[in-house]
This record gives structure tokens, C-alpha cells and sequence, in this order.
């Protein structure tokens, strides 16, 4: 279980400098009008952070907590393709600080016996992390 930590430490000391080296224009080109820019997706990974602090916090006190989101409303509402990029970064960079703070205190705790959404939170932080490589991985393509 540990490897997905230090996986999820090694993409949060790496992304901000990777992220910070693309250039404005093409962080911000929507491929066409129908999908997210690059600025977009990180916006995505915002709104899954913060999505995911709560199912990881009211998880341990609830009992299977169904917590959703409608992650184009929440892209189009945040008007994240308008805001400014450092701003975003900051944001995305502090919540998933927090996240691997709680990652860790969490490991210790029985995580197969506290679910959010039916799925356990052992799944649910391995899956945080492995979502999170596949869109820094659409964010960094050239394309």
C-alpha cells in the first residue's frame, strides 16, 4: 500500500514544474469546443480533490457516505478555462498536499472496513492517485 504514496509524493513534487513549462497558449487551447483544454483539466483534478477530501473525511465517521459529482458542471461553473493558471496550480498543489497528509494518517487505520460510495477507502486512495497520473499524463501529451 505504501507504493502508491510514494507515488503520489513523487507526482506532487514533479507536476508544478512540468505543468509550469508549457506554454500559456497551449495550456489553454480547447482541442475543440466539446473539450476540456489542458487549463480544464486541472481544474478536473481541483474539483477531485476536493471531491475526494470529503469522501475520505466523512467516510470515518459515516456510514458509507454516496458522495458524487457532475465533473462538466463543475468544470463549467468553476469557469476554470477563465481563471488564472498560477492560482489553479496553487489550489491544485495545496489540496493534494492535504491529501497526502490525510493519505498517511489514513494508512493507519482499517481502510477495508470504511467505504464512500460502496467502495472501500484503501480502493478509493489507490484510485485517487492512479486518476490523477492518467490526466497529468493527458496534460503533459503534445498534442
Amino acid at each position: 500500500m505504501d507504493n502508491f504514496i510514494q507515488d503520489f509524493e513523487v507526482l506532487i513534487a514533479a507536476f508544478p514544474s512540468e505543468l509550469s513549462a508549457i506554454d500559456t497558449i497551449a495550456f489553454s487551447a480547447k482541442p475543440v469546443p466539446e473539450r476540456w483544454s489542458k487549463k480544464e483539466i486541472l481544474g478536473h483534478l481541483i474539483d477531485s480533490a476536493m471531491t475526494n477530501y470529503l469522501r475520505f473525511i466523512r467516510a470515518q465517521s459515516e456510514e458509507n457516505p454516496q458522495i458524487f459529482y457532475t465533473q462538466d458542471d463543475f468544470c463549467e461553473n468553476a469557469n476554470y478555462q477563465q481563471s488564472e493558471t498560477k492560482q489553479l496550480l496553487d489550489l491544485w498543489l495545496a489540496l493534494n498536499k492535504q491529501l497526502l497528509f490525510l493519505f498517511k494518517t489514513l494508512i493507519t487505520k482499517s481502510l477495508t472496513m470504511r467505504k464512500c460510495n460502496d467502495l472501500t477507502l484503501a480502493f478509493l486512495m489507490e484510485d485517487y492517485v492512479a486518476h490523477l497520473n492518467h490526466h497529468r499524463q493527458q496534460i503533459l501529451a503534445k498534442s
